[in-house]
C-alpha cells in the first residue's frame, strides 16, 4: 500500500501493483508467477523505494516480510470458467497470449452467425473487462455455443449454467439461430437474446415485418414463407422473405409493387432505375422517387467510390447511414464494391439484366 500511494510507476507496472492491492483487499493469495513478478518490481523501484522512505525501507525489508496469505500455485477463484450471468456469457481465464489469439480469431471467424452483430466490430460484442478481469458479452445462443466448444478445447471448466443451455438445444445449426416459425396469424422466434427480444417488430405477419426479422437475421420457417406467399403472392412473398433477392428486369413491376407496399425509411438504388421507370413517373414519385435526390457523395469519398447511387429517404436530405438502410438496389452491368452498401442493408435487390431487355422496354 505504502508503495502504491508513495512510488511512481510506469503505466504498465501501476495495473499490477493495482491488483497486488485489490488482492490485498479480497484477502486473496498471490500466485507463485505473481509473486515472482512482484518481488521483480519490488528491486526494479529499490531506489525510489530508499529515497521516498528516507533511507528508512530498502527492497529487501520490503521482501522479507511474509504476505498475510500464503503463496499458491494457482488462484482457485481464477481457475479457467464458462459461465452464465444474468443476460451475460461469461469467461475467465489466465493470460496466455496464444490463448488470447485463440478466442480471437474464433470470434472473428464464426462473428457472422450471431444475429444482430454482423456489422460490428467482434470486441463489440464480446470483451475484455479490466476491472472485472474477464471476458463478458451478450448471450447468444450461437455465442454460447462456440465459447463451450473455445473452452472444452481449451480444457476450461464449462459452469452448470451454460451446460443447461447446451444440453436443451439438438446440436444442429439451425437450432442454435433465431429462428421465425408460424404462430396462428402470427409468429414466435426461438433462440432469442435479449437485444434480439427488443428489436423484433410487432407479432401481425406483414411485409414490414418479415423484412425486418430477416434484417435481424432470424431464419424465416417454411411454413412461415407458404403463408406470406399465400398472403402477398409467390414472387412479393419470395423478395420478402430473403434477404438477398434476385429480380429480372422483365419482373420490375413486382418490385415497384413491393416498394408500393412496404414502410421504407431509406432507401438506396442506382441512378440507373430510374431508367427502367420514368414510364411510370407518377407511381413511382409516390413509391421511390424522392421529392429530393441526394447523393451518397461523403459515403462515396469514404468508400473508395460507389458509383452514381441515390437515397429515398423519408427526412428527404437529413438522414443518416449509421444505422444502415432498409434496402438497396442494385442495377445489371454496374460496377461498384458490393460490400460497401449490402453490409449495411436489411435487404439486397440485385436486377438482373434480360438478354432482350433494354431500359423503359
Amino acid at each position: 500500500m505504502w508503495m502504491r500511494e508513495n512510488l511512481r510507476f510506469s503505466r504498465y507496472d501501476i495495473n499490477f501493483v493495482e491488483n497486488v492491492a485489490r488482492y490485498i483487499d479480497q484477502g486473496r493469495s498471490l500466485t507463485v508467477k505473481q509473486n515472482d513478478l512482484w518481488e521483480k518490481i519490488v528491486h526494479k523501484y529499490r531506489k525510489q523505494i530508499f529515497a521516498e522512505s528516507n533511507g528508512t525501507i530498502t527492497d529487501e525489508l520490503i521482501l522479507d516480510k511474509q504476505w498475510a496469505n500464503p503463496v499458491v500455485e494457482f488462484d482457485p477463484d481464477y481457475a479457467p470458467l464458462l459461465w452464465i450471468e444474468g443476460d451475460h456469457i461469461c469467461l475467465r481465464f489466465p493470460y496466455n497470449k496464444d490463448t488470447v489469439a485463440d478466442l480471437r480469431r474464433m470470434l472473428q471467424d464464426t462473428g457472422h452467425d450471431y444475429g444482430l452483430m454482423s456489422y460490428m466490430n467482434p470486441n463489440q460484442y464480446f470483451s475484455w473487462d479490466k476491472q472485472q478481469r474477464i471476458w463478458h458479452g451478450t448471450a447468444y445462443a450461437t455465442l454460447i455455443r462456440d465459447l463451450t466448444e473455445f473452452a472444452l478445447d481449451h480444457e476450461f471448466a464449462v459452469d452448470a449454467s451454460v451446460k443447461e443451455i447446451v444440453d436443451s438445444v439438438s446440436g444442429d445449426d439451425l437450432d442454435w439461430c433465431p429462428f421465425a416459425e408460424l404462430y396462428g396469424d402470427g409468429y414466435m422466434v426461438s433462440n432469442l437474446s435479449p437485444g434480439l427480444l427488443r428489436a423484433l417488430p410487432p407479432n401481425e405477419i406483414t411485409l414490414d415485418t418479415v423484412r425486418e426479422l430477416v434484417g435481424l437475421e432470424v431464419t424465416i420457417s417454411d411454413a412461415m414463407q407458404s403463408f406470406v406467399a399465400q398472403k402477398y403472392g409467390v414472387q412479393l412473398g419470395r423478395i420478402a422473405c430473403q434477404r438477398t433477392v434476385t429480380v429480372m428486369v422483365d419482373d420490375i413491376n413486382t418490385l415497384k409493387e413491393y416498394f408500393k407496399r412496404t414502410d421504407h425509411q431509406l432507401v438506396v438504388y442506382h441512378r440507373q432505375y430510374q431508367q427502367y421507370t420514368d414510364t411510370t413517373a407518377n407511381e413511382e414519385q409516390e413509391t421511390l422517387t424522392p421529392t429530393k435526390f441526394v447523393s451518397l457523395a461523403d459515403f462515396r469519398a469514404h468508400n473508395k467510390g460507389l458509383g452514381d447511387y441515390y437515397v429515398y429517404s423519408k427526412d428527404t436530405d437529413n438522414y443518416t447511414l449509421d444505422h444502415g438502410v432498409d434496402c438497396v438496389v442494385f442495377m445489371p452491368d454496374v460496377s461498384f464494391p458490393f460490400d460497401a452498401l449490402s453490409n449495411i442493408a436489411k435487404k439486397v435487390i440485385t436486377i438482373v439484366q434480360n438478354e432482350t431487355s433494354t431500359p423503359n422496354n
